[in-house]
């Protein structure tokens, strides 16, 4: 159970990995359902759809912009700055 927990927390950015992951198959269930209301019904879900996918597009969206305005951390860049000598 400790090597598990140990191989968890060496994973950089799981959360973020783990969220894209999220986003990507609700987002693809919630179109496969609407499909499958259009196919049984003949009731057009795009309104639903539109939101369900502007939400969970939203979010990625965020994850996103977060990602790169970042401040880096980079290996011995001075942050682009040159070195004054």
């Amino acid at each position: 159970m400790r090597r598990i927990i140990n191989l968890i927390r060496n994973v950089p950015h799981l959360f973020a990995k783990v969220t894209v992951g999220y986003c990507i198959a609700f987002a693809s269930g919630a179109s496969v359902y609407a499909l499958r209301i259009l196919s049984r019904t003949g009731n057009d879900p795009a309104a639903l759809l539109g939101i369900i996918l502007g939400f969970f597009g939203g979010e990625l969206l965020l994850l996103c912009l977060k990602t790169v305005l970042s401040e880096k951390k980079s290996r011995g860049d001075p942050g682009g700055k040159e070195d004054e000598r």
